[in-house]
């Protein structure tokens, strides 16, 4: 019993012990910046550090997109082992290697989904003074609850008190609002287009990046007094998600068609995905009407599938010329939703060459669903086969594409 109770007592003490250290590495770092929401974290966490990073701070960045990554202050990247679950302690060993490494600010993407993780992973560990909300929409429903207002609940744990919060005006929720109230914070409603005064002189930089996160950049950027020419060349230099939006061009050898890559495969959920896919129809609408899909799914996302079957049955199956769907679940999705063409998961090589059989004309081939398994490596594959494709830069797509 004693040896039992001295256990105690010592893990107790241990506990206390790491609760100082943790605070006193919190309190050398001068400022916090926590990333949440369902979509775009990565991205706008990265667009801030740069900005931050270009205004002459010492900046470390976290981010758990597509690639769970550190970013030191000289814009070196490590990538974190995911051959473990991750956990929210890797918080903790941030905020210690951000204080080691005389951080001026932080930039950390929340990663729980589950409402006490949240919690402990904004309130206790990283404490920011300024939180970033993206946007709410219906994604992690097992965990975050199946409505919008539900996962805003969740969201709003990650307000810490006394800070400020940054997010769009459409995006201003009753759940936000009094999160904010009983925890003292500032909620700032980030307008609308609001970045466009700033990135005028820079309209490239808004073609394949959403108006909503630069809006957010742009305006944690002025709170904190950075002049517009290093925010713009901030974002410029941003080192983006690998999973971040990206089109190449690519003809198949032969009399193949010219084709478009398009590589959304992190948006995920329906509404981000059509979205993106929207942007693209109007940079490119010379091939806007011969969409290609391919649709990857995961065995470990049955919510998410279930929501993308439900979604494509709602009319908007349509909007593709064809759909191939890969990864978990195909032949039951197929059953489900007729008219949709399996895709054998394999080498990618094998997997593109199946689907340009598929396309007799130029087209876009729009990778959406998940990045992971049969995804990243198509998107891998995309990036080695193409060439990289800009609207800023007329011409240079295979059929001429729009300037």
């Amino acid at each position: 019993m004693r040896t039992l109770l001295l256990c105690l007592i010592l893990y107790l003490l241990y506990l206390a012990w790491e609760r100082i250290a943790l605070s006193r590495s919190r309190r050398r770092i001068p400022l916090c910046i926590a990333v949440t929401g369902t979509r775009g974290k990565s991205s706008v966490a990265r667009i801030i550090a740069s900005i931050f990073r270009e205004a002459g701070q010492r900046v470390f960045v976290k981010t758990t997109g597509s690639q769970a990554i550190i970013q030191s202050p000289d814009g070196g990247e490590i990538e974190l082992d995911r051959s473990i679950p991750p956990s929210i302690l890797e918080q903790k060993q941030l905020v210690r290697q951000a204080a080691r490494g005389k951080a001026g600010c932080l930039v950390a993407e929340l990663m729980s989904i589950h409402p006490e993780n949240h919690y402990v992973e904004s309130r206790r560990i990283l404490r920011p003074d300024v939180v970033v909300i993206t946007n709410v929409r219906r994604d992690h429903t097992e965990a975050m609850g199946e409505t919008e207002d539900a996962i805003a609940s969740v969201l709003s744990l990650g307000i810490c008190r006394g800070s400020e919060v940054f997010l769009p005006a459409g995006e201003d929720r009753s759940a936000f609002r009094a999160e904010a109230q009983e925890c003292g914070a500032k909620l700032v409603a980030v307008a609308s287009g609001s970045s466009a005064a700033v990135l005028q002189g820079a309209p490239d930089l808004s073609r394949f990046e959403f108006g909503e996160n630069l809006d957010l950049a742009v305006a944690v950027g002025k709170r904190f007094g950075i002049a517009p020419p290093k925010i713009i060349e901030g974002i410029r230099k941003a080192r983006q998600d690998v999973g971040r939006l990206r089109v190449w061009t690519y003809r198949p050898a032969g009399a193949g068609p010219s084709l478009y890559l398009v590589n959304a495969f992190a948006a995920n959920d329906p509404d981000s995905t059509f979205r993106v896919l929207h942007m693209v129809s109007d940079a490119l609408p010379s091939v806007a009407g011969n969409i290609i899909g391919v649709l990857n799914l995961r065995s470990d996302r049955v919510p998410r599938t279930v929501q993308w079957l439900a979604f494509l049955k709602n009319g908007n199956f349509q909007t593709f010329r064809r759909l191939f769907v890969t990864g978990g679940s195909c032949g039951w999705f197929r059953r489900k939703l007729p008219g949709v063409s399996v895709l054998k998961p394999g080498a990618p090589e094998a997997m593109m060459e199946a689907v340009c059989a598929a396309v007799p004309d130029p087209a876009i081939i729009f990778g959406f669903g998940n990045v992971k398994g049969s995804g990243r490596l198509l998107l891998e594959y995309w990036s080695r086969i193409g060439t990289p494709w800009s609207p800023a830069c007329p011409g240079n797509g295979p059929t001429g594409g729009p300037s």
